[in-house]
């Protein structure tokens, strides 16, 4: 493997956290390889947890960017990473906290990301590991997130609980 490769690997865990801390959505094509192909599968059980299973990393990005739109508070921390060079798999770990849309407690989870990077140093694929049911509950504890979710999954979403 050569250094340049090696180099921009042992960036994208930094790279990945603070682009969701900055809002990066305009310079996504930076550190995603295709967004409208490439794949982000979450964890989870699709008919409790509608956002569970494989959606291109553009639509994943598409619902995170309009509920960081409407956060008064937001935050993702690196906790940790292991980077495989040799398969150009990494762990990332991070910690969200997160506050708005009439929330009355703060949302706080950690999250474990799966990605893979190709040949040139760019995001490919994502496997997501987080807790699925405090996520629910956050999605749920507003009528403003409760229509956001509803809109972005209508035909899976349950806002009656």
């Amino acid at each position: 493997m050569d250094n340049d490769l090696k180099s921009k690997l042992n960036e994208i865990p930094n790279l990945f956290i603070q682009f969701f801390n900055n809002k990066d959505y305009e310079n996504k094509l930076k550190l995603f390889n295709n967004p409208e192909s490439d794949q982000w599968w979450v964890s989870g059980d699709k008919n409790v947890y509608p956002w569970a299973g494989s959606d291109t990393i553009q639509k994943r990005l598409d619902g995170f960017q309009i509920l960081q739109n409407g956060y008064d508070k937001y935050s993702m921390t690196l906790i940790d990473n292991i980077i495989d060079f040799e398969r150009r798999i990494m762990l990332v770990v991070g910690k969200t906290v997160s506050m708005g849309f009439g929330m009355t407690k703060e949302y706080s989870n950690e999250y474990a990301f799966i990605i893979s990077v190709n040949e040139d140093g760019k995001i490919c694929l994502i496997k997501e590991y987080f807790d699925p049911s405090a996520y629910l509950n956050m999605a749920q504890s507003t009528p403003t997130l409760k229509g956001i979710f509803k809109n972005f999954f209508p035909h899976s979403f349950s806002i009656a609980r």
